[in-house]
């Protein structure tokens, strides 16, 4: 599955079949399964390709393209501001001292935090070897 810029959708499906053609022949020659490869190929705006309804055809169970195409189209609108507010930090807020004293204390802030996760999950990986050892 992937969610493309519109312009690249076709060329992102036959990607992706190429992608994966090396996997479908390694599955079939080891473990002698039958596979098929199915791209679900979406723009970023909700364009989809011609072949997508065949496609999703293949794949057990109900599937809804208009679905699929409203979480591509939430998923760029939820981007966009993020890319913009990245682009407004590089050009004119930049200069600013407060902005930038903000914007460090905020990457401290992320940096402290993440490393709590890091300790959290160190620890808890170590009670569980202690659990099965013993």
């Amino acid at each position: 599955m992937a969610i493309s810029a519109d312009r690249n959708v076709v060329q992102k499906e036959a990607e992706k079949k190429l992608k994966f053609k090396r996997l479908y022949i390694e599955r079939k020659r080891m473990w002698n399964l039958k596979c098929t490869i199915v791209p679900v190929i979406i723009g970023a705006t909700g364009i989809v390709t011609r072949s997508l309804r065949k496609n999703l055809e293949a794949v057990p169970g109900k599937h809804s393209i208009d679905s699929l195409q409203k979480t591509a189209t939430l998923g760029t609108s939820h981007t966009i501001p993020k890319v913009l507010q990245c682009e407004a930090w590089k050009s004119e807020r930049w200069g600013s001292p407060m902005f930038q004293e903000k914007y460090w204390e905020e990457k401290a802030r992320d940096k402290r935090h993440t490393y709590r996760i890091l300790i959290i999950i160190i620890i808890i990986t170590i009670i569980i070897i202690v659990v099965v050892i013993i």
